[in-house]
C-alpha cells in the first residue's frame, strides 16, 4: 500500500523544442523503456497532464483512484490530469498511450469552435473505462495512427494534430455520453461551467445552492441542467466528486481518519464517518481495511 504523501507525480515528457503537446506512445516501447523511467507504471503514480490508453490487444485491471477497473480488447482508459493510476502487473497490452497537457486543450479549444470540442476529461459522472464498438475501435487505431505521422513530420502543422485528436475526441465522447443527446451548446457551456465550480470548491462547499448563487440560477434551474446533460442531480455530482476525493486518500498510506475529514471541511470525525457509509455502505476504516487486503491479493497474484 503506497503513502498517500509520497505518491511520484509525473509530468509530461516533450520528444523535442517542437513537440505539440500530445505525444502517442506505443505501449510495448513504454514498457521497453521502463528503466529509465524515475517512477514505477506499475505502481500509484500522479499524473499532471491528460491522458488515455487504447487497448488494442489485452485483458486486465487499470487502477484508477485506488479502484480497479477491468479492460479488454477495445477498450480505451481515461485518465485526468491529477488523477493517480497504475498499470496491471499481469498484462502486456498492446496498444497506444497518448498523453495530453492542458495547454494542448486550451489550443484545441480556441481554434476548433468552442461549443463542439467536448472535453470529454471533465466528465466527472463516467467510469475510467470505454468499451468501444469494433467500428470505433477501428476509427481510433486509425486516428492514432494519423496523428503519430502528423506528430512526426518535422514541418508539422499543429492545426492538423489539433483537428485529428478533436475528431477522435469528440468520437469518444459521443459513445461514452449516455445522456448527452439533445444538449445544446448553452446548456453544455454551462454544465461545464458547474464542473469547473465544483472541482474548485468540492472540499470546502458540498451545498449545491451555493454554486447555483455563483452561477446566478436559481437551485432548480441548475438541477434541471444536471439532470439534462447527465442524468443527475447537482447534489449527486457534488458527492460523486467528494466521495472520489475520500477514497483516493482512503487508498493511501499516511493520514488518519480525523486528518482526512479534517482536509476535506469535515469539522466532526463522526459527521465525515457517517457520510461516508451513507455512500459507501461501510466506514472509512472498514473500507481501508478491505482496500489493503485487496492490495495484499494483487501483490501476492503478482509474484
Amino acid at each position: 500500500m503506497t503513502s498517500y504523501d509520497t505518491i511520484p507525480t509525473v509530468g509530461y515528457r516533450a520528444s523535442d523544442s517542437s513537440d505539440p503537446g500530445i505525444d502517442v506512445v506505443d505501449l510495448d516501447r513504454f514498457r521497453q523503456r521502463r528503466g529509465r523511467y524515475a517512477f514505477n507504471p506499475y505502481q500509484p503514480h500522479r499524473v499532471s497532464y491528460f491522458c488515455f490508453v487504447y487497448i488494442e490487444q489485452g485483458q486486465g485491471h487499470h487502477q484508477v483512484d485506488g479502484v480497479l477497473h477491468p479492460y479488454q480488447d477495445g477498450s480505451v482508459i481515461f485518465i485526468n490530469q491529477d488523477q493517480i493510476h497504475a498499470f496491471d502487473p499481469n498484462d502486456a497490452p498492446k496498444g497506444k498511450m497518448v498523453n495530453i497537457t492542458p495547454t494542448f486543450f486550451s489550443e484545441c479549444a480556441a481554434n476548433i469552435r468552442n461549443s463542439y470540442f467536448v472535453p470529454f476529461h471533465l466528465s466527472l459522472t463516467q467510469a475510467p473505462v470505454l468499451q468501444m464498438t469494433p467500428e470505433l475501435s477501428q476509427s481510433c487505431r486509425v486516428l492514432l495512427a494519423e496523428m503519430t505521422q502528423a506528430i512526426s513530420e518535422v514541418d508539422n502543422d499543429p492545426v492538423v494534430v489539433q483537428l485529428l485528436f478533436a475528431a477522435l475526441a469528440l468520437k469518444l465522447s459521443q459513445h461514452r455520453r449516455d445522456h448527452g443527446n439533445g444538449v445544446d451548446d448553452l446548456r453544455r457551456q454551462r454544465f461545464n461551467e458547474f464542473l469547473f465550480l465544483v472541482e474548485q470548491g468540492f472540499a470546502r462547499e458540498r451545498e449545491a445552492k451555493h454554486y447555483a448563487e455563483q452561477m446566478h440560477l436559481s437551485y432548480k434551474a441548475l438541477n434541471q441542467l444536471c439532470k439534462r446533460c447527465c442524468g443527475r442531480t447537482a447534489k449527486q455530482i457534488i458527492d460523486f466528486r467528494l466521495n472520489l476525493e475520500i477514497t483516493r486518500k482512503l487508498s493511501m498510506k499516511g493520514g488518519s481518519i480525523q486528518s482526512i475529514a479534517y482536509d476535506l471541511g469535515f469539522d466532526d470525525t463522526t459527521n465525515f464517518v457517517r457520510y461516508f457509509k451513507r455512500h459507501n455502505g461501510l466506514t472509512p476504516s472498514a473500507y481501508r481495511a478491505a482496500y489493503e487486503r485487496d492490495a495484499m491479493m494483487s501483490v501476492d497474484t503478482s509474484l
